[in-house]
């Protein structure tokens, strides 16, 4: 918080938790801090119907939520399942740690929360780490609902804390953990920078910031995906090209990393941008891709920030090992975020977008603007796919007059704009002031309304 300014909420010594507010960065934030170095003087139930009140004063009172999360200073000496003195009546009263998970639970939507994971967490500890919009967790952090000695009793296997749920298996396989900080100082800053994209509460205006030149050079990424439509690129490149330098802050990087997502400004407006990443997986949509994007998208329609999106990718993935996992119930999933969606879109098609994979990009028909960029192939297939199907091959299923017509879109984004179908060709000089101008408009509109932003969009 900013030096001098915290304020703690009905302060009480030995109570478990440090609760209160100040600002930081001069906007108002609200705390909820483990105690780590002082025994526990209350009851476990005082303790948690203390929070829900904290929580309650809240929900009518809106800013910023940050929960510091770590070990208690009465369970530092343990790594075994700790069953607190009245564990019946926190389980089944009304107002024990149902009522903290849905007070936690009730502020999703309205106001940014974040949570910072430093030490080990487990049983009822865990689900607060998960009733946030973010996730932090330190190098040492741990998250699990089951402690080992539970798994243990419970199952027979015998494991350990980190793995059960180490900050590097909830980077990057499960994908609770939006990032993983090497220190504590770390894992502050980022929330602070996550923070400064974000309005105090759902509804407010968007902070802005000083505009700054990117750091990349646009020219270099271009020259790289000219190389061919299938080339491996990463377009992180791309956004360093484009965003004003510093902005970028990525949510998810180590977790299904063929589509990036992260907040990052243009000319000091901040946008959502979700973008595919053809360097990791071909840029190809998984299940888990879906989800990761949909949590992200959902997000930003709750506080407003537009949302762009930067397509290259070839649709989604098929066969036994996906539909397995639920590929089209991800999809589905993915559709109906992007739908509800209340924040204006834009969909950049930077290289190709095939198929399906289009409106997973929030493409034609999830009423946002339709971008091709010069060169980029939109199709059913791409040009080598869809010369499998030429008639004359065996099993081909297109006459000449659908063959030329896909095959024609496919090589040349103008005749989509000729007719209609994409709004219009970018050229990529121009890209990162249309990017500006479409976040400035979305910035001075001033809030999330769907139906406004729609219109003006258009």
């Amino acid at each position: 918080m900013d030096s001098g300014t915290f304020t703690p909420f009905q302060p009480k010594e030995n109570a478990g938790y440090i609760l209160g507010s100040g600002t930081t960065g001069g906007r108002r934030l609200y705390v909820v801090a483990v105690d780590v170095d002082n025994p526990l003087g209350l009851s476990p139930f005082d303790v948690v119907a203390r929070v829900c009140r904290f929580l309650a004063h809240i929900k009518d009172h809106p800013a910023p939520l940050v929960q510091l999360l770590d070990t208690p200073a009465e369970l530092r000496t343990t790594d075994g399942t700790f069953v607190p003195p009245g564990a019946l009546k926190l389980l089944a009263h009304d107002q024990g740690m149902g009522r903290l998970y849905a007070g936690l639970a009730a502020l999703e939507g309205l106001i940014p929360r974040a949570a910072v994971l430093f030490g080990a967490l487990g049983a009822s500890r865990s689900f607060p780490a998960v009733l946030a919009d973010a996730t932090v967790m330190l190098e040492k952090a741990v998250l699990c609902l089951g402690r080992p000695d539970a798994v243990r009793l419970m199952t027979g296997q015998h494991t350990n804390f980190h793995q059960l749920g180490g900050a590097g298996m909830h980077a990057a396989v499960s994908g609770t953990a939006h990032t993983v900080a090497r220190s504590e100082k770390d894992a502050l800053a980022w929330v602070r920078d996550w923070l400064g994209h974000l309005p105090v509460r759902a509804g407010e205006p968007l902070p802005r910031q000083r505009p700054l030149p990117p750091r990349g050079i646009l020219s270099d990424a271009v020259r790289e995906l000219g190389r061919g439509l299938n080339t491996p690129f990463d377009s992180h490149r791309l956004l360093k090209a484009l965003a004003d330098a510093d902005s970028w802050i990525e949510m998810g990087r180590l977790h299904a990393g063929e589509c990036i997502t992260g907040f990052c400004r243009f000319e000091g407006l901040s946008a959502g941008v979700v973008a595919n990443n053809a360097a990791v997986r071909g840029g190809i949509l998984h299940p888990e891709t879906c989800r990761k994007m949909a949590r992200f998208i959902t997000l930003c329609s709750a506080f407003g920030l537009p949302l762009v999106f930067l397509a290259d990718t070839p649709g989604f993935m098929v066969g036994e090992t996906v539909e397995r996992r639920g590929m089209v119930q991800a999809a589905g999933n993915l559709f109906t975020a992007i739908e509800h969606c209340a924040s204006p879109k834009v969909c950049v098609v930077v290289r190709k977008a095939y198929s399906a994979g289009l409106y997973a990009m929030a493409g034609p028909g999830f009423d946002g603007e339709l971008w091709a960029m010069p060169g980029a192939s939109i199709s059913i297939f791409g040009p080598e796919a869809l010369r499998r199907f030429e008639p004359g091959q065996m099993d081909s299923g297109l006459g000449r007059e659908s063959f030329d017509e896909i095959m024609a879109g496919a090589m040349d984004p103008q005749v989509l704009v000729d007719q209609g179908l994409v709004h219009e060709l970018v050229p990529w000089d121009d890209l990162r002031h249309r990017l500006a101008v479409f976040t400035g408009q979305v910035n001075d509109n001033g809030g999330n309304n769907a139906a406004d932003s729609r219109e003006y969009i258009r």
